[in-house]
């Protein structure tokens, strides 16, 4: 751990998984005020990606002002490349963890990166919106360069009107004959959907039912076949289902669980990030009836969007209305 004091803010790097587990409260407390996504950004989504992955060698700086912790960067570093990036590629969206006006830290934190590299040549900062702490912090430190450029990617999301009702009025007519027709089938073969809760469903089971009816779906071609994705998911889903993190919904026939949908907690935002059901009952269509709950349950819950998250499959193009902006910050150090 190196320390280095600058005015009245403390920078320091935590290279060790024992010292940023010993932080790990503060951490989530300050994400828990920040506009970071509360899974992507949380301690144990970067702990868990380490303790997996042994070619990680862990970076993580931290600003404290006045002794509290103000700001988390949580970087690790890739020896063979010479590279600081964030910890993973299944988070889809990245960013430095404080609270959304504070540039001191966030541009004070970037800064720090660059002028005290250790062990790295180069940042790459993935999966960062334009909204982000990380564009703000850079633009700070350079207002004069154009990071628009390096957005090249984008999600997409539905932004929420007034209504569920409101939101339907605004896709097509084939779409909502499509959505009613699904709902009416799925009424008469007594399928439901509900919302889990840790309290009734014990956070252990989640992980390996989602692998369960992922595999079933998708088979061989599954991306949770592969040994990090699986073990990832069984080790942190748990966490992140118990602390709230994650919201799931499971579609339901009679005591039969036929699919889930895991949605990841932002401040303004129910992100679904990734699901599986029974390849049986693909004819109810399980997506949509599951996408359709989980935005309603996003207007019972008063935020803002319903975020799609990455990919460009065809079928977010039919509920989305918008889309965010993301791309990869690429700084060189001094």
């Amino acid at each position: 751990m190196a320390l280095v004091e600058t005015g009245s803010i403390t920078y320091e790097v935590l290279d060790q998984l024992s010292e940023i587990e010993a932080i790990a409260g503060e951490w989530d407390s300050l994400l828990d005020r920040s506009p970071c996504n509360r899974a992507f950004s949380c301690s144990q989504w970067f702990i868990v990606s380490c303790s997996l992955d042994q070619s990680l060698t862990p970076r993580v700086l931290i600003a404290r002002r006045e002794g509290v912790i103000a700001g988390v960067l949580p970087m690790v570093l890739h020896h063979d490349a010479g590279v600081a990036t964030f910890a993973n590629e299944l988070s889809d969206y990245n960013d430095i963890v404080a609270l959304e006006n504070d540039e001191t830290i966030v541009a004070g934190l970037l800064n720090y990166a660059i002028s005290h590299q250790d062990g790295y040549k180069r940042i790459v900062l993935s999966r960062v919106r334009s909204d982000s702490n990380c564009l703000r912090g850079a633009r700070a430190l350079n207002p004069a360069h154009d990071f628009d450029h390096q957005l090249t990617g984008s999600t997409q999301y539905v932004q929420l009107p007034a209504t569920f009702e409101d939101y339907l009025n605004t896709r097509s007519k084939n779409f909502r004959k499509s959505l009613r027709r699904a709902q009416r089938n799925a009424g008469d073969c007594n399928l439901t959907i509900r919302e889990l809760q840790p309290e009734s469903f014990p956070p252990e089971s989640v992980a390996k039912l989602f692998l369960s009816l992922n595999l079933d779906r998708w088979g061989a071609e599954s991306y949770y076949h592969l040994p990090f994705p699986r073990s990832f998911v069984l080790e942190l889903l748990p966490h992140l289902f118990a602390a709230g993190r994650m919201r799931v919904f499971a579609l339901t026939q009679a005591d039969k669980l036929l699919g889930l949908d895991l949605c990841m907690i932002s401040k303004n935002s129910l992100c679904t990030w990734n699901g599986g059901f029974l390849a049986a009952s693909e004819r109810w269509s399980p997506g949509s009836l599951l996408i359709a709950a989980g935005i309603r349950r996003a207007f019972d819950l008063k935020l803002a969007e319903y975020d799609l998250l990455r990919g460009d499959e065809s079928y977010k193009a039919r509920w989305s209305n918008d889309c965010h902006r993301i791309g990869t910050l690429e700084l060189e150090t001094s």
